[in-house]
């Protein structure tokens, strides 16, 4: 695995990229799920074999109290069924660290339990927030990002 690069340049970096994805024309995403307080879309990446995923969601609590569900930490565990440890092992700033987590086997352990290595990034945007990882191991071939509005409400 390649050496992090500096973390405010990166930050930045990623904060115009979740920018950019977030603003991309509605017409190339493509709804695959909606409920009454939430939409994902996904779109076919340029970048890498796979999708973007796109999630709006309107959540009405303290916004403090949400971001601290959104961020890496002990908060993550209790939404997050698939994920059985979370360690954040290096802090930047507020808003950015790098995790490590492990997930749980799923179909009766034929996909094996899995560890990873995240650089995670939460900013504020607009009226809400913008949220995305990036697998360390591959975060210089294949970038991977989730990208969440939550507007404040």
């Amino acid at each position: 695995m390649e050496s992090l690069p500096d973390a405010a340049t990166f930050s930045t970096k990623l904060k115009n990229t979740l920018i950019q994805y977030h603003s991309i024309d509605s017409d190339q995403w493509r709804v695959v799920k909606k409920t009454k307080d939430v939409t994902v879309w996904r779109k076919p990446s340029e970048e890498f074999n796979g999708y973007l995923y796109k999630a709006q969601g309107v959540i009405d609590d303290v916004v403090n109290t949400v971001v601290d569900h959104i961020r890496p930490g002990p908060c993550r565990l209790n939404w997050d069924s698939l994920m059985t440890s979370l360690d954040i092992l290096k802090h930047f700033e507020e808003n950015c660290c790098v995790m490590r987590y492990t997930t749980a086997g799923q179909l009766w352990n034929i996909i094996s339990p899995r560890e990873f290595v995240d650089f995670s990034y939460t900013v504020g945007y607009k009226e809400g927030l913008l949220s995305c990882g990036n697998n360390l191991d591959l975060l210089y071939k294949y970038p991977r990002f989730l990208v969440c509005l939550f507007p404040y409400i």
